[in-house]
């Protein structure tokens, strides 16, 4: 039996180091697995919910983020030389989506888990109905986000700032009344 598994684990290894002279994969995000994944920045857990973000290192290491202007954050300290591709997900459905290809609403009162009040959106025109539909926010492009002051409304960033005890992500009494 030990045979075998070793065995079959050796013709594994063989196999992906064949494929991987073949050419690099495309970076792709992975899943959030909640409760395991903290963020990147302010090492809060990561909920599986349109706040959730991800960078790709051309390392293949996935970084993951609780909320979008954490994941910008990360990029301000660290640069953009090791990064392979960075993903937010669309407000409404959940899915991934890289940021370069994405739309997004800002204000500042929009709850979000660090109080960044950014939305991504796969598409312009979702983003746009949900303005019209708010009544408030502005859209903005990736290029907006790259120039935008990224501006907390949480006292300090992953330190007394109204999340839950145990880390979880949710809007509680007092995330609502942090402006």
């Amino acid at each position: 039996m030990k045979s075998r598994v070793w065995t079959i684990g050796a013709m594994m290894m063989t196999l992906s180091m064949l494929m991987g002279g073949c050419g690099k994969e495309e970076a792709k995000p992975v899943d959030i697995v909640e409760g395991v994944d903290k963020c990147d920045v302010c090492h809060m857990n990561v909920a599986n919910d349109h706040n959730a973000s991800e960078i790709v290192l051309q390392n293949g290491k996935v970084l993951k983020f609780d909320d979008i202007g954490c994941m910008y954050r990360w990029t301000k300290e660290h640069g953009n030389e090791q990064v392979e591709a960075r993903y937010v997900r669309d407000y409404l459905s959940k899915e991934w989506v890289n940021t370069d290809q994405a739309t997004y609403v800002y204000d500042k009162t929009f709850q979000t888990p660090m109080g960044y009040g950014v939305y991504s959106f796969k598409d312009k025109a979702a983003a746009e109905a949900f303005v019209k539909e708010k009544q408030t926010g502005s859209v903005m492009s990736v290029q907006d986000l790259d120039k935008h002051a990224w501006e907390s409304s949480m006292k300090k960033h992953g330190q007394s700032d109204g999340h839950p005890e145990s880390g979880q992500h949710g809007t509680s009494d007092a995330q609502q009344t942090h402006n």
